[in-house]
This record gives C-alpha cells, sequence and structure tokens, in this order.
C-alpha cells in the first residue's frame, strides 16, 4: 500500500513537472495578411503604371495603326462615290491587313504585359516574405503564417501593420 502511495505521488509530480514544461514552452505565433501589405505598399500601386511605361513603344505602335485604320475607314467613306471598284477593293485589304496586324500585336502586347506584371508583383510578393521573416527572426517569433490559411487569430498577433512599416521605412 505504501509503495502504490508512493507511485501515485510520483506519477502526480511527473505530470504536474510535463504540463509546466509545456507552459514555458510556449511558441509566439503571429500572422500577416499579404492582401493588405499589397493593396497598400505604393511600389505596388505603381506596378501597372511601370509596366505602362516599359511598353509605351509598343503601345504607340499599336495606336498609330489605329489611327491609320480610322484614317483608312474616314476615306472610304467620304470617297466612296468617286472611287472605282478595284480602289475599294485595295482599300478594303489594306484595312484587313492593317486590322490583322492591329491583333497580333495586341495579343503579343498584352500577353507581355501581362508576364511583365506577373513578374514584378511576383518580385515584390518576394520581397514582403523577405520583410515578414527578417521581422519574425527580430521580435523572435516561432511561427508566421499568411492571414489566408488562418481560420480564427487573435488581432494581437497581426504583424501586417509591422511588415508595411518595414518596407516602407516607417512611413
Amino acid at each position: 500500500m505504501n509503495k502504490m502511495v508512493k507511485t501515485s505521488i510520483a506519477a502526480a509530480l511527473l505530470s504536474t513537472a510535463l504540463f509546466a514544461n509545456a507552459a514555458e514552452a510556449q511558441q509566439k505565433i503571429g500572422y500577416v495578411n499579404m492582401q493588405q501589405v499589397l493593396i497598400n505598399l505604393p511600389q505596388a500601386r505603381n506596378l501597372e503604371q511601370q509596366v505602362q511605361e516599359e511598353f509605351k513603344g509598343r503601345i504607340s505602335e499599336i495606336e498609330e495603326i489605329e489611327g491609320k485604320m480610322q484614317a483608312l475607314q474616314e476615306k472610304a467613306e467620304r470617297d466612296s462615290k468617286i472611287m472605282s471598284q478595284r480602289e475599294m477593293q485595295d482599300m478594303s485589304r489594306e484595312l484587313e491587313l492593317l486590322d490583322a496586324t492591329r491583333q497580333v500585336k495586341t495579343k503579343g502586347l498584352r500577353e507581355d504585359m501581362q508576364r511583365r506584371g506577373n513578374e514584378l508583383r511576383d518580385q515584390l510578393m518576394a520581397g514582403v516574405m523577405r520583410n515578414a521573416q527578417a521581422l519574425a527572426s527580430e521580435q523572435q517569433y516561432d511561427v508566421v503564417l499568411s492571414s489566408n490559411s488562418l481560420v480564427y487569430a487573435n488581432e494581437n498577433f497581426d504583424l501586417t501593420d509591422d511588415v508595411l512599416k518595414k518596407m516602407t521605412g516607417g512611413n
């Protein structure tokens, strides 16, 4: 009987020690709302403008083709009564050729602009990730998650504003 009491006391002390260690080893966890960071970063707001600037030569080339098309259409409407059948056919072919060229160039431009925009967004997102990791390391977080992987989290664990401050130099 005496042995049983000692074993029970030892088990109780051991379980108490285990729970105490678990409480001491509590992890520091935070989260970042990546979408909100991207929306509020000045660099993200300028991405579209940067892409437009990079492709302005090709954009103006397409606008020039559209201008030629419009001028040809206006000429066809204006001079249709005095033009021969052959001249009308030639003008129609030229319009079709310009339209086909415009469509090909527009499609290529759209794809290139989208690809470049994605590259710039990926670079920006990599910067956000680096800054979030640096912040987590500086503040000794054990785990930092993206908010879209959470079901619920207390606002006290939100690092979004801190990441924004870090990326904008505290502004």
